[in-house]
């Protein structure tokens, strides 16, 4: 089996049908995937509340995020990578999100006048479509636009409290998940399969790294499997309380803008490590270490691109999945 030519700085290398790849229950989302469903969220999430034309949407986006949120940490079981799969570290984009919305954010307002305003909003008396301005716009119109446009900004506030509501029971009970699997510490750690070709395939090289490109995964045996404790599983754990610990700390102060930060900065700590985990797959010398660990020889198992690993992901999950993590990706 020999790739096609990409070069001549890997031109002759011949692909021997073994590689090695995460476990199907360890391997998490790759970074490109990730990366893109984190910028759609994001959009999604914007945190502002002078959007109203789509704020409807953004509002049933964070209930849905929410509640298969908490599905997943409910449903979670002690697993390989468990933390990294079902914690919700990008949840605060949903928390923030909707507390900017519920009291009118924007940097001027006290700790009282926040708490006064999210009062208000929740109760059906938001300012930002109680003032006088709009109560003289709505003079002018029929009271039949006026029971639509009210009941449609009514159905967005009641929706982003649940949200906000469900998101915060998913945080603490996720905490809860977390330090209940501390001990013993199959929650963090990562397993590593040997991927052996049952016939031979098409694999074509990566530059500059080399790596083989595989489209076809399901011809596949996968043996010799290791697990490892990388640093990373504790990593994890503290980063994940860390995060709840200052989301609680900013629903106590309404502080919205810095709540959804932290959403990201949870977001892109877990595409950091995926990015990592890659490594194992894509990077030579973490390769012969996991192999030395299987106790094979260094050479058996060869390089595969990112490429690769996001065919796997996709040839393992499918759509629905890909479906689950757009909405509720941690």
């Amino acid at each position: 089996m020999y790739p096609d030519n990409s070069g001549s700085y890997c031109k002759g290398v011949a692909f021997r049908g073994n590689v090695l790849v995460p476990h199907e229950n360890s391997q998490l989302t790759p970074w490109p995937i990730s990366v893109t469903v984190l910028a759609f969220n994001m959009l999604m999430l914007y945190p502002t509340y002078k959007w109203s034309r789509f704020s409807l949407v953004s509002a049933l986006w964070a209930v849905i995020s929410s509640v298969i949120s908490l599905w997943r940490v409910l449903s979670a079981k002690q697993g390989p990578m468990s933390v990294a799969f079902n914690m919700p570290f990008n949840l605060p984009l949903t928390i923030g999100s909707n507390i900017i919305k519920l009291t009118r954010e924007d940097g001027r307002k006290g700790f009282r006048g926040r708490w006064k305003t999210f009062f208000k909003t929740i109760k059906g008396k938001s300012p930002q479509y109680t003032d006088e301005e709009s109560h003289h716009q709505d003079d002018d119109q029929n009271r039949e636009s006026n029971q639509i446009y009210d009941r449609y900004h009514r159905y967005e506030e009641i929706s982003r409290l649940l949200a906000l509501i469900v998101a915060f029971i998913t945080m603490l009970w996720g905490i809860v998940r977390v330090w209940e699997w501390w001990f013993p510490f199959d929650a963090i750690n990562d397993r590593m399969c040997l991927a052996s070709f049952c016939e031979n395939i098409h694999a074509s090289t990566e530059l500059p790294t080399c790596g083989f490109v595989i489209t076809a995964w399901k011809n596949v045996d996968y043996t010799n499997c290791v697990e490892f404790e990388p640093a990373v599983g504790w990593f994890l754990i503290i980063v994940y309380t860390s995060i709840c610990v200052a989301t609680f700390v900013g629903i106590f102060v309404m502080r919205g803008y810095f709540i959804w930060a932290l959403g990201g900065v949870g977001a892109a700590i877990l595409i950091v490590i995926a990015r990592l985990q890659s490594a194992y797959s894509t990077n030579s010398y973490c390769v012969e270490f996991v192999a030395k660990l299987m106790g094979i020889p260094p050479l058996t198992p060869q390089i595969l691109s990112h490429q690769s690993l996001i065919n796997l992901w996709w040839h393992r999950n499918g759509f629905k999945n890909w479906l689950i993590n757009l909405q509720s990706w941690s």
